[in-house]
């Protein structure tokens, strides 16, 4: 009988910590693509970078994502830029928000003297932690593109 109800407590006791730890965090569910295809309508023309152009040009390394869309205004006068990204962990994640802070930085000091609008959109620039799930967007509908990102969770 004791050995009946110790394996009936630690079945009990496996189930709840698998419900507990295996629970889908929603983060990790969101679909990049679809996010972005929501945003299309908000965005000027842009174009999505490939792996080696997000590696060269901003240093996200692919290998440390699982999902990555990393878009720029094609018109070069235009600050308008978006990432969406999903990274492996934690630590890749916290990587690629130096990288998107760096880019924020970046833009910001190119615009500040020669295109003051541009530098007002900059300026309002966001980047969201969301697990491991790392949103960049330089926009001047910054706003409901966030919005977007929080309804597809």
């Amino acid at each position: 009988m004791k050995k009946s109800v110790l394996a009936l407590i630690l079945l009990v006791s496996m189930f709840l910590i698998c419900l507990t730890g295996c629970s889908d965090d929603p983060a990790a569910s969101v679909d990049m693509q679809a996010v972005y295809d929501s945003y299309t309508e908000y965005l000027p023309d842009m174009v999505i970078l490939d792996e080696k152009d997000m590696l060269n040009l901003y240093g996200v390394d692919s290998e440390k994502c699982t999902q990555a869309i990393v878009a720029t205004c094609s018109d070069g006068l235009r600050s308008d830029e978006v990432w969406l990204i999903q990274a492996v962990d934690d630590v890749a994640a916290e990587e690629i928000v130096q990288f998107a802070q760096n880019r924020i930085d970046r833009e910001g000091e190119e615009t500040k003297d020669y295109a003051p609008e541009q530098y007002a959109v900059v300026e309002k620039a966001q980047i969201i932690v969301d697990g491991n799930n790392v949103i960049m967007i330089i926009s001047p509908d910054v706003d409901k593109l966030v919005e977007l990102y929080n309804s597809a969770k």
